[in-house]
């Protein structure tokens, strides 16, 4: 077998294009997804842990920090009272995975 029939094969599982697979000037994204969702992830890696669970929670419940601003204070309460039943049963879940895990120490 050649060099140049692995060239022909393959160009049956790859046909070429004459269209490039992404602009120069987008880089395979479109610039504002790809600026948005930088963006985005700069500002989760910013936050403290504590931070981001409160994000997650938010999330379950189907509400953002928007939501929580605009709600009355019986309204928030209650959302927060839900955030903690929340992270109660999240605690509990992590808690029963890690019961009756041994060590092994006979290394």
């Amino acid at each position: 077998m050649s060099i140049s029939s692995i060239g022909t094969r393959d160009s049956v599982f790859m046909p070429s294009t004459s269209a490039p697979a992404s602009s120069p000037k987008t880089g395979g994204a479109s610039a504002t997804g790809s600026k948005g969702l930088n963006a985005e992830l700069e500002d989760y890696l910013k936050m403290s842990p504590a931070q981001r669970m409160r994000e997650a929670l938010l999330k379950k419940l189907g509400l953002s920090e928007d939501d929580l601003a605009k709600m009355g204070p019986e309204e928030r309460k209650k959302v927060d009272e839900q955030m903690g039943d929340l992270a109660k049963q999240e605690m509990q879940k992590i808690s029963d995975k890690t019961k009756g895990n041994m060590i092994d120490t006979s290394a």
